[in-house]
């Protein structure tokens, strides 16, 4: 997703963007579904992120009117107190939330449970706003009362016979104990309050996460990790809190920790929270070390699948990211770059130990869901490029009856995801199993789907555009195939394939989406022209028709499109060909009507007063248009007309000589000046400008993809108008009349300085994003431009410096003074 940050913002006006696409923070390259395993929904926020959790609780804790709080607190309330009031009530009363339920619950209580108010009374006393952190109007404790209401918890623990009450008065001396920061003392409070307790419920598990947390701070960690793993294990309504307890410190598995552990559920319980912690270390006990000691002491746990999910995703994230990728996207300053390479090279050998695990897990009895293992088997194949081996897994868990809708769809996933990787040569069976993949899928909200989806398609436009010839001939299997031109047909799919990439039937954006305006810039005339033969043939297949469908492409936007490539590459005639095919009412609406309301022939210069006369033409100078409009003029032309006039001026200017030619090539100067970024009818070559232009700062890191990508924008006409510059030189060549060629001169000068602010960028990032200002890059950079880009410049400098154009521009024209610096800075 545009994740890099960079120094620059971009304004962009974008052509028919609505509203902004939604995107997934927990984004990566992943086609594994965690969601294909038994995971509780409660769980599903410890699914391998890149974010610190796989949720969004922070939206959560900003609503205004929050869902009440029904827990298994709650629960034991509402049983408590005899079933009277309902549990919404009694949430609201508990947590303090609502005046009204408060005095609603205290009333019931008070006619039959005294000692029960009595306990309420003295919890919200001794509360701290926790019902809801973010209620500004929340009542805060007294911290100097804590003393007081710790010494009040001990004394009616010890007074009160009501069970219930006794276990809430134990967990309060622990909580008030561990709020003023006396560790030890929560540690003996428990030891003395809660641990005799004949019987215990979650609030026994409370005090204990407190205790937990207590041991934690006292150094403990091994103990620590082995109470919080009890918590997590058998409280649900504190299970967030004591998995959070090891995340937030970076804390990771202990061998001691088992030394407390007297059943293989309280040893699986530890290896089970310490396996869903980030950044564990392959090697010694790792996640996949712990999942197995989870399998053979509680092959039930509900955790399994979702730990093993865990570990091919986190895998996956190394596997898949790039250098560039990690150095863009990790937040710190000092990025782990070797760390990461080294992780990197781990990758193949650890899925190839999930692999092997994952098949003795479909084999194990003790286990309930071998589909999912075949499954996840079959995956790890197919990142090992073992195809056979993930078809045979893929089709043993086939049929297998699916324990979620989840795995189905996963299935289906890696069933596409194989059929392009073991497709050579496309046929028409190839092509209809493959398009109801593409429809099942084509509208998703999950990223890994979007994944699977953008890079079958990337991989079948591949496939069209390289299809092999078929081999014949008695030694044709001892040669290899040799590649074939595509067709027109094939082409065009090709191009509707890269056009899916964009995602166009979906509401969602995520980082493996293709930027539609990526593929406008880049493809050919030629390219659409096979494109609007395929979708015009009277004889569409099945697959050609749902295939269209996909795409959503209409032929009045193929046929815009290929007119803007066409005037891109300055093929006029027939651009106007293409303009002239479309409705004309479109040139009647927005953006046309907001972005194309200058005369694309005009270039803002202030007007001379007089002519200089001295050329051989001094007769028809002034009828020649040589002076020039002090502001750009209204535009009179449509798409259609603009690209018939430079198309005439072109046909016209091969015949002219003299001013006439000069003046015709000038004309055609101003109109491809005005096709660029700089001008006023880029519309007619883009469907958008950004401030941000040219993209020089959004490069690959490796050197051989950077300079290429370098290449390609010095050689982009839209930024460097080296076109323009051509016809403005051509126009000073041909003029007879001196202000005729000053004027080309001029224009040719500062096309050239374009191409050389393009270049100059280009040296920003080469070295390290240097400033502009830096004076060995502005020497550098001066010497650069006299070697490569001042030939106009130095043309119209030392030859058209006095002439009556320099003197009124001197006058009319701020600017100017700047641009004459170059020539005297070179001259001295």
């Amino acid at each position: 997703m545009g994740r890099f940050r960079r120094p620059f913002f971009s304004l962009f006006v974008l052509i028919g963007f609505a509203c902004g696409p939604s995107f997934d923070p927990n984004e990566f390259m992943s086609f594994f579904m965690p969601e294909a395993g038994n995971t509780l929904p409660e769980d599903s926020r410890y699914i391998f992120t890149p974010q610190f959790y796989n949720d969004a609780e922070i939206s959560e804790q900003y609503e205004e009117n929050p869902a009440p709080v029904v827990d298994e607190n709650i629960d034991a309330w509402v049983s408590y107190t005899g079933g009277k009031l309902p549990d919404t009530l009694i949430s609201r009363a508990i947590y303090n939330e609502e005046n009204s339920a408060v005095q609603a619950l205290t009333a019931s209580l008070a006619r039959t449970n005294p000692d029960a108010v009595a306990y309420l009374t003295f919890a919200w006393a001794a509360d701290n706003g926790q019902g809801n952190p973010w209620n500004p109007n929340a009542s805060q404790a007294d911290s100097t009362l804590l003393p007081q209401e710790l010494e009040e918890a001990q004394k009616r623990y010890q007074t009160t016979k009501d069970a219930f009450l006794k276990e809430r008065y134990a967990f309060q001396a622990v909580k008030l104990a561990s709020e003023l920061g006396k560790s030890k003392q929560a540690q003996q409070l428990y030891d003395q309050l809660v641990s005799p307790l004949p019987q215990k419920t979650f609030i026994s598990d409370w005090a204990l996460c407190r205790r937990a947390g207590a041991n934690l701070a006292l150094g403990d960690t091994a103990k620590a990790i082995y109470e919080f793993a009890q918590v997590f294990d058998r409280c649900p309504s504190r299970r967030k809190a004591a998995e959070t307890s090891l995340r937030k410190y970076g804390i990771q598995f202990r061998e001691k920790a088992l030394d407390y552990a007297k059943t293989d559920r309280e040893r699986a319980a530890v290896f089970a929270l310490c396996a869903i912690q980030p950044g564990i270390p392959l090697g010694g006990t790792d996640a996949l070390t712990m999942l197995k000691e989870v399998v053979r002491l509680t092959p039930k746990n509900p955790l399994i699948e979702l730990i093993m999910a865990r570990e091919i995703n986190r895998n996956e994230y190394y596997f898949f990211m790039t250098d560039e990728e990690y150095t863009r996207n990790n937040m710190s300053q000092t990025p782990d770059s070797l760390g990461f390479i080294n992780r990197k090279s781990q990758a193949p050998s650890y899925f190839d130990k999930l692999r092997t695990f994952a098949l003795e897990a479909a084999n194990n009895k003790a286990l309930t869901d071998p589909a999912y293992w075949y499954t996840a088997a079959a995956y790890l194949d197919y990142l090992g490029k073992d195809y056979v081996a993930a078809q045979t897994h893929l089709d043993q868990a086939a049929l297998l009856p699916p324990t979620n809708k989840a795995l189905t769809t996963q299935i289906a996933v890696q069933r596409m995801l194989l059929l392009a990787a073991q497709t050579d040569a496309i046929t028409p069976e190839t092509e209809n199993q493959l398009i109801g993949y593409l429809e099942a899928f084509d509208s998703t909200g999950n990223f890994r789907i979007n994944n699977a989806y953008t890079t079958v398609c990337k991989e079948f436009a591949f496939k069209y555009e390289h299809q092999d010839a078929p081999k014949s001939g008695w030694l044709s299997s001892c040669s290899r195939s040799k590649p074939k031109p595509a067709n027109g047909n094939d082409q065009a799919k090709s191009y509707l394939f890269t056009i899916l990439t964009t995602q166009p039937g979906a509401g969602t954006y995520f980082a493996s989406t293709t930027e539609p305006t990526a593929i406008e810039d880049t493809v050919s005339a030629a390219t659409i022209q096979q494109t609007i033969r395929y979708i015009s043939q009277p004889n569409r297949t099945d697959f050609d028709n749902r295939l269209i469908r996909l795409s959503t492409l209409t032929n009045d936007q193929l046929t815009l499109l290929l007119g803007r490539r066409l005037m891109m590459e300055h093929r006029y005639a027939e651009a106007a060909d293409a303009f002239g095919k479309i409705d004309p009412k479109l040139w009647r609406t927005e953006p046309f009507t907001l972005y194309f309301t200058t005369n694309p022939f005009a270039i803002k210069m202030p007007r001379l007063l007089a002519v200089d006369q001295t050329g051989p033409a001094k007769a028809d100078s002034a009828s020649m248009g040589i002076n020039f409009p002090a502001e750009p003029q209204a535009n009179s032309y449509t798409p259609v007309q603009f690209a018939r006039r430079m198309a005439d001026l072109e046909k016209q200017a091969e015949s002219a000589t003299g001013d006439q030619a000069a003046g015709l090539y000038y004309q055609l100067g101003c109109g491809a000046w005005n096709l660029s970024w700089y001008g006023n009818a880029w519309l007619l070559v883009k469907s958008y400008w950004s401030a941000g232009e040219p993209p020089v700062y959004d490069v690959p890191t490796d050197p051989v993809a950077k300079q290429k990508r370098f290449d390609v924008l010095m050689n982009t006409d839209y930024y460097t108008t080296s076109h323009a510059k051509g016809y403005f030189e051509q126009s000073a060549k041909a003029a007879r009349t001196p202000a005729l060629a000053d004027r080309s001169l001029y224009m040719a000068a500062r096309c050239e300085a374009h191409a050389f602010s393009v270049q100059r960028a280009i040296e920003q990032i080469r070295n390290g994003y240097v400033y502009e200002e830096d004076s060995t890059f502005v020497n550098n950079m001066l010497t650069l431009r006299k070697s490569k880009y001042a030939s106009a410049y130095n043309e119209f400098f030392k030859n058209r410096r006095r002439s009556l154009f320099d003197k009124e521009m001197i006058r009319e024209c701020a600017m100017y003074k700047d641009f004459l610096t170059f020539g005297a800075e070179s001259e001295n």
